[in-house]
């Protein structure tokens, strides 16, 4: 316990400089931890208190240094260090690049084709010298929306630069920069050699990088809370280690050699994956394991070496989703060894496994994306066992075939990856009908009592406490069902969704959208045409999970227009939508929109003009020319477009 005990003062010492409330609750868990064990004497005393005040210290200088030193402007000369992959999409360039040492964001509209095939397929990594603006990054449009900024500034990136003119372009000459350029030209060696549909799981799975992986296939695996399959972390490297053991074992290798090759071994592998927070945490807690081996240190023991490492070094890991999830559940499957392995099977075995990781996510999640997929105390028992003993294996050996014979790989593996493909998704498929519990935004202090209750859970079940279980998951349940039920917050918002305006308006627990605005049409046939589209979906998907909230109670229309109001048929077609309010229904489109709603069974109700309609305690007016929005003698005016 006393290196858990070290790990929390650490946490309390970042956080304490950033957030009050978890720092005071962690050290609410420090203080029973202490009073339960009783186990520090005077030189263990001195040490928490040198941790303590280490990283305390390191959380000030973090935060006074963490800022920018790059000033605003329209257009001066830059230059760009980019040692990371870009992305190329139509004629839009963007990645991650440095000016001084310091980490900015990039864009560069594409001029000529040629100029797009030379980013895309020659160039990994060097030095751009450039025309161009340096500008803050952008707020968030919207308040349910992602918060880059924020999430860009504990990765140290303050500003965005646009290119406007490119000069000249050198090739990165130090060594660093080129064990990266090795990476990324492997990466794109994949996308140009391994073509067929499932191809994107080479780079997930071996690099690090689902970029090339098809949005449904990530949405999927995400709804099923089977994300972690797809993040290179401790399942990964334990069948790279189990590989390496297994054959050398096999060629009768001594187990100090074994290891030997290991430490050569991982540390490679964890470059070239990409450096996540998860891969650094299963990496550095295996070889920790391995170095201090012989002083009988625990997994356990490693696991919280390797974060107060990982902690002084990248004080701002405390606030990566990567980072929480992976050591909370890697550190919650450790103190749970023993009721694993108390199992009367496999199967509860397995059972046991996918609850606890299960349960210590919940929290982290519903914190970070308000949902949470309880069929993933399921899905992971079937599908955890096909990815690592099947599919992933089968991904790292047919990638080392084809970089020896892609002939052979075309031939042989190709064919034996789309079959298994086809049956892990038609088994995902079966899980998909379960749809992820919908919790919304959260304020900190139920996100607090949240992580207490499942502490409480997770101690209790290694107790084997079952009625303390069941009481405290009664307690997580009556919470979770509140949140929606209790929630008559008055909200109304000006929302900016693909550059235009739609209002939404909570009331009492009902919704109200008014318009949805449409995605932006992409009409370019040449090097333009973007390979991937934003999808404004997705917008909306983010704003009901946000508000808790499986669909809207009413849609309004007030344009047949497209810019104002496209979108509406696609959200009445994602069932997003309980009724339709329309102004005007001799409208032709007006009229399409009406047909579709029919066919789902969807209420439609006509606002005649200069008459209004209730929500709760607001008044929603039909007047001339425009909508009013009225609660206690508050109005909201918004004008009507023509069409």
């Amino acid at each position: 316990m006393f290196y858990l005990q070290l790990v929390l003062l650490a946490l309390i010492g970042i956080l304490l400089n950033y957030n009050i409330q978890i720092a005071l609750m962690l050290t609410v868990i420090f203080l029973i931890i202490l009073m339960k064990n009783r186990n520090l004497n005077a030189r263990k005393t001195i040490y928490c208190l040198i941790v303590f005040l280490a990283f305390f210290v390191r959380g000030v200088h973090i935060q006074k240094t963490n800022i920018t030193h790059l000033n605003n402007s329209n257009s001066q000369k830059i230059t760009l260090n980019i040692d990371d992959m870009i992305t190329v999409n139509g004629n839009y360039l963007k990645g991650i690049a440095s000016i001084d040492n310091e980490k900015v964001l990039f864009n560069y509209t594409l001029k000529t084709e040629a100029e797009k095939e030379f980013f895309k397929e020659n160039f990994t990594i060097g030095r751009i010298y450039a025309i161009g603006s340096i500008e803050d990054l952008k707020e968030r449009n919207n308040f349910y929306s992602f918060d880059y900024k924020n999430y860009n500034k504990n990765k140290g990136i303050f500003k965005q630069i646009t290119l406007k003119n490119i000069e000249k372009i050198e090739d990165s000459k130090n060594i660093l920069s080129k064990l990266k350029e090795i990476r990324i030209k492997l990466i794109k060696k994949i996308d140009r050699n391994i073509t067929f549909d499932k191809s994107g799981y080479f780079q997930a799975l071996i690099f690090g990088d689902k970029s090339y992986m098809k949005k449904d296939d990530v949405v999927s695996y995400k709804n099923l809370g089977t994300s972690h399959l797809l993040a290179i972390s401790g399942l990964h490297l334990g069948v790279l280690v189990g590989l390496i053991y297994y054959v050398l074992g096999k060629m009768r290798v001594s187990v100090e050699i074994i290891e030997k090759i290991t430490f050569l071994v991982l540390p490679f592998y964890i470059f070239i994956s990409g450096l996540s927070p998860s891969i650094l945490r299963a990496g550095g807690t295996i070889l920790i394991f391995i170095l201090l081996r012989k002083k009988e240190k625990s997994k356990v023991e490693s696991l919280c070496i390797t974060c107060i490492i990982l902690l002084a070094l990248k004080p701002l890991y405390v606030f990566d989703i990567g980072f929480e999830l992976s050591f909370f559940i890697a550190f919650s499957l450790l103190m749970s060894g023993d009721y694993i392995k108390n199992s009367k099977n496999s199967l509860q075995r397995a059972f046991k496994i996918s609850l606890i990781s299960s349960v210590a996510s919940f929290p982290i999640l519903v914190a970070n994306f308000y949902t949470f997929s309880y069929i993933s105390i399921i899905s992971n028992i079937i599908l955890v066992p096909i990815f690592s003993l099947i599919i992933f294996p089968i991904v790292l050996i047919s990638y080392t075939v084809s970089l020896i014979n892609l002939s052979l790989f075309k031939m042989l593996f190709k064919p034996i990856i789309n079959i298994m493909f086809n049956v892990y998704d038609k088994i995902q498929e079966l899980f998909g009908i379960f749809k992820p519990i919908v919790i919304g935004k959260q304020k900190i202090i139920t996100l607090i009592i949240l992580f207490l209750l499942v502490l409480f859970i997770l101690v209790n079940l290694n107790k084997h406490n079952n009625k303390l279980v069941i009481v405290n998951l009664i307690i997580l349940i009556f919470i979770i069902g509140s949140f929606n039920l209790f929630n008559y917050e008055y909200k109304f918002e000006k929302l900016i969704i693909s550059g235009k305006e739609v209002y939404y308006l909570r009331e009492k627990n009902k919704t109200l959208l008014i318009n949805t605005s449409d995605n932006i049409k992409n009409f370019y046939t040449d090097f333009r045409k973007k390979d991937s589209e934003y999808d404004i979906i997705d917008e909306y998907h983010l704003l009901l999970n946000h508000e808790s909230k499986r669909n809207f109670d009413y849609l309004l229309i007030t344009s047949s227009n497209t810019n104002i109001s496209g979108y509406a048929n696609e959200i009445i077609g994602h069932n997003l939508v309980r009724n339709i309010i329309i102004l005007d229904n001799r409208d032709e489109k007006i009229k399409e929109l009406v047909k579709l709603a029919k066919f789902k069974n969807i209420k439609i109700k006509k606002l005649e003009k200069y008459r209004g309609i209730k929500l709760g305690e607001v008044d929603i007016y039909y007047e001339k020319d425009k909508i009013v929005i009225n609660k206690n003698s508050n109005k909201f005016e918004i004008k009507l477009e023509d069409k």
